[in-house]
Formats: structure tokens, sequence, C-alpha cells
């Protein structure tokens, strides 16, 4: 019987109003993905769930993890810390999974510089009017606000360039989707082979102090 392909995290990354959330939603319906739960040390909101949503953790906790580098990538937002722990992606990958982060380009860079064997990918409008759109569709910012996610948007595909491997345009959601797919298959089949060959994978998964 043939071995199966080994885990892998993958992330998922792309400019306000791309339409990441439906493609990993999208994604998560396939069999053997899951998704990364971050941990946050923000106060839970109406109708949020523990290990739903996220991990709740105090700032000791948090500071805890980051010191025994156990987060594969973190943040300070408003005040607040979000991060990426490596411990479910321990399970995951001991349980052939295919893990799913969406982060922004910031966090991805990290995920890069952590030795994980991941795969980035990086989701592109089909131009710029698509996205103002798509922006405007959603109608949560104003003109201005808008404004600002599509100079953002510049600025997130030009590093993305230099640090994803790979970079979709987002046109047609189902070929979007498989796309990504075809790309998490091959990535999974290069890592078999590696395995296969006595190679270790994942060394970026120990604790590693920062």
């Amino acid at each position: 019987m043939a071995q199966p392909l080994p885990g892998l995290l993958v992330v998922l990354s792309g400019p306000s109003g791309v339409g990441k959330s439906t493609v990993a939603s999208r994604l998560l319906q396939l069999p053997g993905y899951v998704r990364s739960i971050s941990v946050t040390t923000r106060p839970m909101r109406p109708g949020e769930q523990e290990g739903r949503d996220y991990q709740f953790v105090s700032r000791e906790v948090f500071e805890g993890l980051v010191a025994h580098g156990e987060l594969i990538e973190h943040a300070q937002v408003h005040g607040n810390y979000y991060g990426t722990p490596k411990e479910p992606l321990r399970r995951a990958c001991a349980q052939n999974q295919v893990m799913l982060l969406v982060i922004d380009v910031a966090g991805g860079e990290q995920v890069r510089a952590r030795d994980l064997d991941a795969t980035l990918v990086f989701l592109l409008p089909p131009d710029k009017a698509e996205l103002m759109r798509r922006l405007q569709g959603r109608g949560t910012e104003d003109v201005k606000q808008q404004t600002v996610r599509l100079q953002a948007a510049e600025i997130e595909i030009q590093r993305a360039k230099a640090t994803y491997d790979h970079l979709l345009v987002n046109e047609d959601l189902d070929r979007c989707v498989n796309q990504v797919a075809d790309l998490v298959h091959a990535a999974r089949t290069k890592l078999k082979d590696r395995r296969d060959a006595g190679e270790q994978l994942y060394p970026g998964l120990k604790s590693q102090p920062e």
C-alpha cells in the first residue's frame, strides 16, 4: 500500500477584496485540509468561540510562546498580539494533513524564514478596476479607505513577488481553487520524494528559543 503524501503548511495571502476567505473556505472542503487557528491576546468578542475562531491567551502566555520559539509568525495589531502556533502544525504534519494559513504578506515573510517546507500562494485580482469593484461591493469602506486599500495592494504584490512561491490570478473561483489544490498536490509529492530519500522534513518545527 502506497504511503500517503506528507502534510504541508500552505500560506494563502492577497490584497483586501481579492477573495482569500472564499478560496480558503472552498479548499477547506477538500479531504485532508484543516484550518490554522491563531492565538491572540485580544478579548473574545460576542459570538466567538475558543478554539474555533482563535485561541485566546494572556499576554504572559503569548510572550512565553515567542520566547520558546513556538510561534511560526506573530504580529502586534492595535495593541493586541496575534500569532500562529507550531503545535497544531506538528499534529497536522504527523497526520499527513494540509494546514491552511490565511495571513498577510508580513506574516508570509516570517513563515518563509522559518524553514518549514511551506508553500506560499498569493492571490492577485484580474486588474485594479476589478479589485476596486470588489472593494466597493463589500460596502465596508468609503472611497478614501478603498484608495488606501488599492495603494496597499500594490505594495503587497511587489513584496509577494520576492517571497511567495506562486502568484495566481483569482478571476474564476473554481479555476483558482483547482489551481491552488494542484500546486499543493505537487508540493506534497516533492516532499514525499524527499522523505523517501531519507531527508528530514519540517526542520523549522522544532522549538527554537528566540
